[in-house]
């Protein structure tokens, strides 16, 4: 930690006493005396923070620094390094590959490809409003499937004309038509959930599929839908564990989605 600081010919009493702060800084105070192989990787990350925050960086740069460590330890750590940002006040870049490692800890989120910024906006214009399709694949899981403008806030999927959220695309120019699992609402047989608050109208892009597969992720199920309305295509659908539960949601069962117009986005291609 006090490599910087005895670069710069910082006495050695008060290099001494910045070790202590910011190693009691980053909750582990009392290790100042240990080697690096008798701490955990996230004990490693922290302390290698607090020796780049030393010398009072007016700029933090990290690549990756979350990215060798496990699931339940990276969660944690970023969150500890969020509010360790908070607190100190220092712009940070950060580069990471981990989507949700971004929406979660950035203010901004810049996206690149091959050198290019293809979209610069805070995490929820990003995720809900990406300019370009490459946006909207990377930051996210996304559903992607080839269509036809049919007018204006409409699309063509299969033998399906679906409403869609605004665009400036001409009638008949093909396209690629996103949607989000998390997006996608299930409805079970019938237009309206049973058991679910009455519904004002009716809900748009209303469409029969059936459940393929099902897949447990702890905090809601993944679903692989097919509908011929979408000619035989597959959907993924990401659907509360209440959700599945309420509408009896199981493999091979029919049931309704709705896909929401203002969440259906095009693309060019």
């Amino acid at each position: 930690v006090a490599y910087g600081l005895v670069n710069r010919k910082v006495p050695r009493a008060e290099a001494r006493a910045r070790v202590s702060e910011l190693v009691k800084l980053v909750g582990l105070p009392g290790s100042e005396d240990k080697y690096p192989a008798q701490l955990s990787g996230g004990q490693q990350q922290r302390i290698a923070i607090a020796r780049a925050l030393a010398t009072s960086p007016g700029l933090l740069l990290l690549d990756e620094p979350l990215s060798a460590l496990d699931a339940k330890v990276r969660v944690h750590l970023r969150h500890e390094m969020k509010e360790l940002q908070r607190k100190l006040g220092v712009t940070t870049i950060m580069v990471t590959h981990d989507q949700e490692e971004a929406l979660s800890m950035a203010d901004r989120i810049v996206v690149m490809n091959h050198g290019v910024i293809e979209q610069v906006g805070t995490p929820t214009e990003v995720y809900r409003h990406p300019k370009t399709l490459f946006v909207a694949d990377f930051i996210g899981e996304t559903n992607k499937i080839p269509a036809k403008i049919a007018g204006s806030g409409k699309v063509t999927l299969g033998d399906t004309e679906l409403l869609c959220a605004s665009h400036e695309l001409a009638p008949g120019q093909e396209v690629t038509t996103v949607i989000r699992p998390v997006d996608i609402i299930p409805h079970g047989n019938g237009a309206r959930s049973p058991g679910a608050p009455d519904v004002v109208g009716t809900p748009e892009n209303l469409i029969d599929a059936t459940v393929d597969e099902m897949e447990f992720l702890g905090g809601f199920w993944r679903c692989r839908l097919s509908s011929r309305r979408l000619g035989d295509r597959v959907l993924v659908a990401d659907f509360s564990i209440n959700a599945v539960r309420r509408l009896e949601i199981e493999t091979g069962s029919a049931m309704k989605i709705e896909l929401p117009r203002g969440r259906v986005l095009v693309f060019g291609a």
